[in-house]
């Protein structure tokens, strides 16, 4: 088997342990089973159907200690810091050919409180796993997926949501399930990732940083509108 260099080459990421591997989406079914006032809802990951990559995911080769080790759900795979929390797995298993995690919001953190409502009214239907291929099998002709993974390290999860306009679809979600003191208490959160002059994509800043910056100072302005 080739090495994780030879096979995938520049689709590697780091991940948050420091050791490189792959991310991919799980497009799941969200259950809300805290009510009101428990901020837990199930997240049920997609089983082993091809994904965008044309590769398959075999959940029952799911390695799952080390994420159990530390359950963190972070934001959108960004690790730079605590306040990317947006809560912790109380849970994760393979239950009839599924991912399942059950999910216990932050909501301490505004962007924690916010993850929570965002999922409890429908509009994060998603999650992204990273993970470290250990087996595969190649397909053979076009009828079979390019890869199918049968033993992987799950390391993460995330929440994610990738709105064609960031700044407008997520920044009126956003509005529309929180209530006014919620809506100032995230834009004032917000206001540490502004500045004055928008970073640069180069040499000093990166593409990400940019992208954040308009996120965060969009955000901020439709959020701070109330």
């Amino acid at each position: 088997m080739k090495t994780l260099t030879q096979e995938f080459g520049s689709r590697l990421t780091t991940l948050y342990t420091g050791a490189v591997g792959l991310r991919g989406g799980l497009p799941c079914e969200v259950k809300d089973i805290g009510g009101d006032d428990e901020p837990v809802m199930d997240f049920i990951g997609s089983d082993g159907s091809v994904d965008r990559y044309n590769e398959v995911i075999d959940p029952a080769g799911w390695q799952l200690d080390n994420f159990r080790a530390n359950p963190v759900i972070p934001d959108c795979h960004d690790y730079s810091s605590i306040t990317k929390i947006l809560g912790r797995a109380q849970s994760v298993n393979v239950v009839k050919g599924k991912l399942v995690n059950r999910v216990q919001f932050a909501v301490d953190n505004p962007l924690g409180n916010v993850a929570w409502k965002l999922a409890k009214s429908g509009f994060i239907k998603s999650q992204s796993v990273g993970f470290i291929p250990l087996e595969w099998t190649n397909g053979v002709g076009r009828d079979q997926p390019d890869r199918t993974y049968t033993k992987a390290e799950l390391l993460e999860i995330s929440l994610v949501v990738v709105p064609a306009n960031p700044g407008a679809t997520i920044g009126n979600q956003i509005k529309s399930v929180l209530d006014r003191s919620e809506r100032r208490e995230l834009a004032d959160f917000l206001k540490q990732f502004c500045v004055e002059d928008e970073p640069d994509s180069e040499p000093n800043g990166s593409v990400r940083d940019v992208q954040l910056f308009r996120l965060a100072r969009n955000l901020k302005g439709i959020l701070g509108r109330v």
